[in-house]
């Protein structure tokens, strides 16, 4: 019974790190035909402090992921800066031809694609928001300084949750 009680115990731990994410952010260099992706979501909260896990995969196009790999913000304080930075990023807004005093057309054939998704916070509660974008936005930025700040942090082990 005891046995059967600590493996139930381990599997609610590892589902908790596998709940959905909050939000999703990725690169994708046109050239090289491989996505990054991160996924991340709520791992505990203590003493009124969030803790979020990570979850890094790398896949080619059309392959099969080749790389999984894990942090949280309770060993890795990089996390927990790039979150507070996505908080403050620059807000996208419509490009409407002609109306927002461009009327530019931009093509990009090659760079990369970063994309967000995420809620949206208020006033657009229950709200869904993706943004994709190539280099040289806040978001494209964003995307490569979180990369830097989590470079040190991913290991092989999914978090452990703890209550």
């Amino acid at each position: 019974m005891l046995a059967w009680i600590v493996t139930a115990a381990a599997t609610l731990q590892v589902a908790s790190t596998e709940s959905r994410p909050l939000l999703t952010f990725s690169a994708h260099p046109e050239l090289r035909r491989v996505t990054t992706q991160v996924d991340v979501g709520v791992l505990t909260t203590h003493s009124g402090l969030k803790h979020y896990w990570f979850r890094k995969t790398v896949q080619p196009d059309r392959g099969r992921v080749e790389e999984t790999r894990w942090a949280d913000t309770r060993t890795c304080a990089g996390g927990r800066e790039a979150l507070e930075e996505l908080a403050m990023l620059e807000r996208p807004r419509p490009h409407i031809y002609g109306l927002d005093g461009s009327d530019d057309i931009f093509v990009t054939a090659d760079g990369v694609t970063y994309r967000l998704e995420t809620e949206t916070a208020p006033p657009f509660q229950t709200g869904q928001m993706s943004l994709k974008t190539n280099t040289g936005t806040p978001l494209a930025r964003w995307v490569e300084a979180a990369f830097v700040k989590l470079n040190g942090c991913w290991t092989d082990a999914p978090p452990r949750w703890e209550s």
